[in-house]
């Protein structure tokens, strides 16, 4: 399954000082006159792929990690830029501590845990089985008891000895 996703810059929002109009002056010369707004630009997107199962986070994870927030669960994913020369230009990046950097996710949340969800039918289906065994043993109780009790009341009927 694909997904795409927004980047995160891990929590760090940049901004840029917000552009001049007409010439403002209250504004000091060093920080240059914008044309745009930083929450203009197109954030980069990525597309992830499952490579694992889901398997359930730790409780350190569940604290911790964003994608275990949500179902407690994650996934191993490979993810690739969706812009190959953005790609290519966070690949040349020589910093290798750069916060600026935006780093692909390598988990994601996911819905269900295989192993716990096939865990959770066999118990599912032990219980209808039990229930049904114990429901198809009282009718049939039932059943004999009443032709019993019926074929005691036809004999005293007749009068005849039981």
């Amino acid at each position: 399954m694909t997904r795409s996703c927004h980047a995160n810059t891990h929590g760090f929002q940049k901004r840029a000082p917000p552009f001049t109009q007409g010439g403002d002056e209250s504004i000091p010369h060093h920080l240059g006159n914008y044309t745009h707004s930083h929450e203009d630009v197109a954030e980069p997107t990525y597309s992830c792929t499952s490579i694992g199962e889901c398997d359930v986070c730790t409780p350190f994870e569940q604290k911790s990690a964003p994608y275990c927030k949500e179902y407690g669960n994650k996934e191993r994913v490979r993810c690739e830029w969706d812009d190959p020369d953005l790609a290519e230009n966070l690949r040349n990046q020589t910093m290798v501590y750069d916060y600026d950097a935006i780093s692909l996710p390598s988990y994601r949340g996911c819905p269900h845990v295989k192993r716990i969800e096939h865990w959770k039918f066999i118990k599912f289906e032990t219980f209808n089985l039990l229930v049904a065994v114990t429901s198809v043993s009282i009718v049939l109780w039932r059943q004999r008891k009443l032709a019993r009790d019926q074929y005691q009341r036809l004999a005293q009927r007749i009068g005849v000895a039981v």
